[in-house]
């Protein structure tokens, strides 16, 4: 069986659409930080899959139509270039904020570049949480600032479970991970195997609310999905968490902020930390002191 492997260049506010496309007609999905507001997205097809190539074309024309996009590129791999590690290549380790470091499974850690750092290794699994994308990178920033020694978490779009191991690796007692996606499902399950926290994390697929969710249960959620998801889960992660817990938003770019504003606000959430990164924005809001919650 041959395989092809189709990349494109796109700016950062048209990673979701691209990623959706690829996610869906193609195999897999990696993402590159390109630098310059730009990301590099790859996923890849049986050779000869025609109509799902098609499809891939047609939604990116019409995305194109909006913004111009980079060009779509079709390589074929070579005999006996397995698909479901070619695009590790792409990946390095990676430092975050002050404190700590990305290391991909495959990669052989530089041991004075990781002094002084917590380690959070992982194997993406081609799913989302690489750490290369900013709005993951800035969680993770958020994440070493606010996350406390013993704090239960809720991770919403838990994607490769990396926000999770970050929580878990500064000190959380327990975690609860999140996502719609069966993929990101199982890339988190084996990185939570591989490193040992399975009896920390309870993982599941769905969203909020859920049952592994419950009411009043969590010192801080974080939600790096995207200002629409952020918005309109916002009054069950209000539910969820404790008097005075925090929420960590991200996922969306700094123009989108009034939505995910609004939506917290109302709520009786309070701004306290934000972490600019590129055009992308990650929020920090304190929940009220005293929050209603819907009778048992």
């Amino acid at each position: 069986m041959s395989w092809q492997e189709l990349s494109i260049s796109v700016p950062h506010e048209y990673v979701e659409p691209v990623s959706y496309l690829f996610n869906r007609y193609g195999k897999g999905l990696s993402t590159e930080l390109q630098g310059a507001g730009r990301v590099m997205l790859r996923t890849y097809l049986e050779s000869g899959s025609r109509q799902r190539l098609a499809r891939i074309e047609i939604g990116v024309r019409l995305v194109s139509a909006v913004e111009p996009l980079g060009e779509l590129a079709i390589r074929d791999l070579d005999d006996g270039e397995d698909w479901q590690n070619s695009w590790k290549q792409h990946y390095d380790a990676l430092p975050v904020g002050r404190r700590l470091i990305i290391k991909p499974s495959w990669v052989a850690l530089d041991q004075t570049a990781a002094a002084g750092r917590v380690v959070i290794e992982l194997d993406p699994g081609i799913a989302f949480g690489t750490g290369y994308h900013p709005s993951t990178y800035a969680s993770m920033e958020a994440l070493e600032e606010l996350v406390s020694p013993g704090m239960t978490v809720l991770d919403l779009g838990a994607g490769s479970g990396i926000l999770t191991i970050t929580a878990l690796k500064l000190g959380a007692a327990s975690a609860v991970a999140l996502d719609i996606d069966g993929q990101a499902i199982a890339a988190a399950r084996q990185n939570f195997r591989r490193l040992r926290l399975q009896r920390q994390v309870t993982l599941a697929k769905g969203s909020v609310p859920h049952p592994t969710a419950p009411a009043n249960a969590f010192d801080l959620a974080v939600a790096n999905i995207s200002a629409r998801g952020v918005a309109d889960r916002t009054p069950f992660l209000l539910q969820a968490l404790r008097p005075n817990g925090i929420l960590i938003a991200s996922g969306f770019l700094a123009s989108q902020r009034p939505q995910v504003d609004d939506a917290a606000l109302s709520l009786g959430f309070t701004p306290e930390l934000e972490w600019p990164r590129e055009e992308w924005l990650t929020l920090a809001y304190r929940a009220p002191v005293a929050i209603p919650h819907p009778a048992a």
